[in-house]
């Protein structure tokens, strides 16, 4: 019934806890494929050993996050896919949390987590929303554990615990290999959404996060792939009204990037990296518009009311900055 799909790049010491507690989920009507993007860690040979009846998926290089789990898709036989980071331990009873929420709705496509830091009390996701910029951005970053506790319809779900339905992804496709990682979420999220498929939030299916720790959160990298896939996700899934409605919107957040990424930060070299290649990929982008802005199903209307305002999300990325402040400061928070 259910594909679990793990990503692996030199993950060899996350990946006991995380199998192990797929395996002790209360439905057994399952099967987990792990692929490995070309581990130097020795993982291939300790997944081999260890757990020979997992489907293993050995690459020959790193595909990134999004080439690793289209590969695992195309092993997946199950009518639901989740995707779980390697860092991620679920509860054992995760999988039956959301088997039972698809039977709510048939219009559910995917269901989201409740993502907790691990080791903390502190929620790293509580789904994803959308910006009037159409960037995608985590409900519930640094607040307390204890808080979102409702079941409710959101726009999207964090890719590091998240369960789709096969129908959904038969619809509008799965995740864009051109992304490689960063944002690759926010662009299947965006599709699904404007499409008219429903992402409900399941608080009591709590995850434990690693968060980071394969890339690092403002790794050169992280902010190489975070600069250039945001421009994609806003030219590839922005209708065309909302291009021109909100471009002032799209203009101010950039200039926000661009002051955090590079004097806050100091990461100039890859964020302007990014920035050039972003552009040298337009028309790849353009392109797949096309077959983007033809599956929308939802009214102007509907688009407008579903959008956080981007005056809003900026406040609340200057509130988590001041969160992670007073969490350095002290780590027991």
């Amino acid at each position: 019934m259910v594909s679990f799909i793990i990503v692996n790049w030199n993950g060899k010491s996350f990946l006991t806890e995380c199998i192990d507690a797929i395996l002790r989920q209360s439905i057994h009507d399952f099967e987990i494929i792990v692929v490995d993007n070309g581990s130097t860690d020795g993982s291939v040979a300790f997944m081999a050993e260890s757990y020979p009846e997992v489907v293993l998926v050995p690459l020959d290089k790193n595909y990134g996050f999004t080439g690793g789990n289209i590969q695992g898709l195309c092993h997946a036989k199950g009518r639901y896919v989740a995707l779980i980071n390697n860092d991620a331990i679920l509860p054992c009873d995760w999988l039956q949390l959301m088997i039972a929420a698809f039977g709510s709705d048939a219009k559910i496509g995917f269901c989201s987590s409740r993502i907790v830091i691990a080791g903390t009390n502190q929620i790293d996701s509580a789904g994803d929303t959308l910006t009037t910029a159409f960037t995608g951005t985590k409900i519930g970053e640094l607040h307390d554990m204890q808080e979102f506790e409702e079941r409710r319809y959101i726009p999207g779900a964090c890719a590091a615990a998240v369960i789709y339905k096969r129908e959904m992804l038969d619809d509008i496709g799965f995740l864009d290999d051109d992304f490689f990682l960063n944002h690759e979420d926010t662009d299947l999220n965006l599709r699904a959404w404007l499409a008219g498929w429903k992402c409900l939030y399941v608080p009591e299916a709590v995850v434990e996060h690693s968060v980071s720790t394969t890339i690092g959160k403002l790794s050169e990298t992280s902010v190489y792939y975070f600069a250039r896939n945001s421009l994609w996700v806003w030219i590839k899934n922005t209708p065309t009204y909302f291009l021109f409605r909100y471009l002032h919107h799209r203009i101010a957040y950039e200039m926000a990037s661009f002051a955090f990424f590079c004097l806050v930060a100091h990461r100039w070299r890859p964020f302007l990296r990014g920035k050039y290649h972003s552009l040298k990929g337009l028309p790849a982008m353009l392109k797949k518009r096309k077959a983007i802005q033809r599956k929308i199903r939802l009214t102007r209307k509907e688009i407008r009311q579903g959008l956080v305002p981007l005056g809003e999300y900026l406040r609340e990325r200057l509130a988590i900055l001041a969160r992670q402040k007073a969490h350095k400061n002290n780590p027991k928070i």
